[in-house]
């Protein structure tokens, strides 16, 4: 394994795309071939990083079978949309151990949605916010009460907090890589929204899509 340096600098060789293919199959082979979880390797590498799903295709990385279906399976969605596969690191502090989360970006309506990738999601959900207020004939303005209903501007918040999650790794990616949506919003695209914040259990989906159905179904009367 080669020597590394901690610090700014190399984090940012994490991030370039065109040249990290090495300190990412680094990253892939001390955790699914050694099965390193601990140690100072994994204080030197960023929390979340993206590498092309070809530097991955083709090796034999994993040794137990079920790594190496996900990993197949992470190259084939990533290759399937052009994009990228993205690594977040997580730490069981009690334990001292790290383990690796993937995903596949960038994240498009349809995705599960989980803790990982729910900054990718909530941020669309505001761009589809900003949408209906600028052109609320469609479907309706979403932020029209919100001056006046505390409970619908708490709810907000809680969206624009979540979405906020995302802009310390849009300083690092545009957003052409992290995330991909029509902002156009044809209705393919807002059931594809509905599907999403119904089948998922993470904070505020639920009530917004109570909310959202509401606020269409009154606008389809109208």
């Amino acid at each position: 394994m080669q020597q590394r340096r901690s610090g700014d600098h190399d984090l940012r060789n994490y991030y370039d795309l065109e040249n990290n293919a090495a300190l990412a199959l680094e990253v892939f082979n001390a955790y699914y071939r050694l099965h390193n979880h601990s140690g100072k390797f994994y204080d030197e590498f960023p929390d979340f990083f993206l590498v092309k799903p070809e530097v991955l295709a083709g090796r034999e990385i994993a040794t137990r079978a079920s790594d190496k279906l996900l990993l197949d399976d992470t190259i084939r969605r990533a290759r399937a949309r052009n994009g990228y596969i993205g690594v977040s690191k997580h730490r069981n502090p009690k334990l001292g151990y790290y383990w690796l989360e993937l995903s596949v970006e960038p994240f498009m309506l349809g995705d599960a949605v989980t803790a990982d990738n729910k900054g990718e999601f909530f941020f669309i959900l505001t761009k589809f916010i900003d949408f209906t207020k600028q052109y609320p004939k469609i479907y309706g303005n979403l932020t029209e009460n919100i001056s006046t209903d505390k409970d619908l501007a708490l709810m907000f918040n809680g969206i624009n907090n979540m979405a906020e999650r995302l802009k310390e790794t849009l300083a690092v990616y545009p957003e052409s890589m992290l995330v991909s949506f029509n902002p156009k919003w044809p209705i393919s695209q807002v059931e594809k929204l509905l599907h999403s914040l119904k089948e998922n259990d993470q904070e505020w989906c639920e009530l917004f899509f109570e909310y959202l159905i509401y606020v269409m179904g009154n606008k389809s009367k109208s």
